[in-house]
């Protein structure tokens, strides 16, 4: 990843590695992620997180979240539910700093890089009420996928009125 590593990815880790005080003290490895067709990757159990910086727009706060969330997934911190979906709603609740690209597994079919942005906002609200749910439902990731469908449906019907 040294030579991969420029001020700006450097910055961009530095600044989303403020948004996870559960690694402070803690040792991450960034390293270089050769799969052409994933954006980055994690091992848990060695707190390693590995980034492809010629995927589609370099390397987003959104990819950075979403691999430091997989470090708080079993085998890693263990305080965060496993699974690729999970990640998602973790890495968007967490912060407003990681809505800067769509999510890869939450509704992907929903959103593209052109109407992102016009969701995220809204996206990140219900997720952040899905860990609240998940307290007492857990079908909270159900309950997500409803909200977010209901949300896009009010949002087409306000469109069509307008």
């Amino acid at each position: 990843m040294k030579k991969e590593m420029t001020p700006a990815i450097m910055s961009r880790i530095e600044r989303a590695l403020q948004e996870f005080p559960e690694f402070n003290g803690q040792t991450i490895t960034i390293g270089l992620n050769r799969a052409t067709k994933l954006d980055g990757s994690a091992v848990a159990r060695e707190m390693r997180i590995r980034l492809n910086p010629r995927r589609r727009a370099g390397v987003t706060y959104f990819t950075i979240g979403h691999e430091l969330t997989h470090l708080l997934q079993k085998p890693g911190l263990g305080v965060v539910p496993y699974g690729e979906e999970q990640c998602d709603i973790w890495t968007l609740a967490r912060s407003e700093l990681f809505l800067d690209d769509q999510p890869t597994y939450l509704c992907a079919h929903l959103w593209d890089k052109k109407n992102w942005s016009a969701h995220s906002a809204a996206v990140r609200a219900l997720c952040v009420q899905a860990i609240e749910v998940r307290k007492t439902n857990r079908r909270y990731k159900i309950w997500l996928e409803q909200a977010i469908q209901s949300y896009i449906h009010r949002r087409a019907i306000g469109a069509v009125r307008a």
